[in-house]
């Protein structure tokens, strides 16, 4: 049995959320990451959405923590869109304490050096690509913290088997922010401004599951799509999507 899937999957608690997905794309929205980089932790927002690659046979688990729907797309329109596996950290691990060390190593020298570092491009690449990095890495196990305000102490969650899309640096800044900018109001006008404005695009062949609640909503769903939005989804593409509906009654019963 293999133990990752050729699909991505995007899950949510909100029907309503589902339904945008298939009309606007996906949002990319500022999540909130508490990784521990050698033995100390950081908090930073990150502009993103997020995916998992585990079997429809091993997912009961998951929908219960993240919801009852969700839309599947295949790997290829992943790899074609640069995702990418989350890199999951052992806090106290080589790699958590190397990747610290090189942070503290252009601290140092912005700190020191002010008017060379200004002035030099590799070094803004460096901390741009550490950016980058830092959005993608998630610790292997800790506290989660639901959205309901529980929590979960020594979660692993290198089980999500988490792919994220990030939005990419440009202009030579990182949209990474640290909870100071993001709080302020600075760091809420552009999480407002990403929300708005930038979209996670898909085609109607993309799409490999849609996965809703249970029988009864499955007319409900389509007639959505039918009246909404004809110019993406063609009678050919509706009619191709019903064959695609799965109920997480039907995972939890039957898979």
């Amino acid at each position: 049995m293999p133990v990752s899937s050729n699909t991505l999957i995007h899950f949510t608690n909100d029907k309503e959320r589902l339904k945008s997905i298939f009309l606007e794309n996906f949002r990319v929205g500022y999540c909130k990451e508490a990784p521990t980089l050698g033995g100390f932790g950081t908090k930073c927002y990150v502009p993103m959405v997020s995916f998992c690659d585990i079997p429809l046979s091993q997912i009961k688990d998951h929908i219960s923590k993240y919801g009852d729907y969700g839309i599947g797309l295949t790997r290829e329109w992943g790899i074609r869109n640069k995702l990418n596996p989350v890199l999951y950290l052992e806090p106290n691990s080589l790699l958590s304490e190397s990747y610290r060390a090189a942070a503290n190593y252009f601290l140092a020298r912005a700190r020191e050096e002010k008017d060379v570092v200004a002035k030099s491009d590799d070094y803004f690449r460096a901390v741009i690509a550490l950016g980058e990095m830092l959005s993608y890495t998630k610790n292997y196990q800790g506290q989660l913290v639901r959205r309901d305000g529980t929590t979960t102490n020594d979660y692993r969650f290198s089980d999500e088997r988490e792919w994220r899309y990030v939005l990419p640096s440009q202009n030579g800044v990182t949209p990474i922010m640290s909870e100071e900018h993001f709080t302020s109001d600075a760091g809420q006008a552009r999480s407002s401004e990403v929300a708005d404005s930038v979209r996670l695009e898909f085609e109607p062949n993309d799409i490999r599951y849609v996965i809703i609640k249970d029988d009864s909503e499955i007319h409900e769903f389509v007639d959505h799509l039918r009246n909404a939005k004809r110019k993406k989804y063609s009678e050919r593409d509706i009619d191709r999507l019903t064959t695609r509906i799965l109920t997480t009654e039907q995972i939890r019963q039957d898979i």
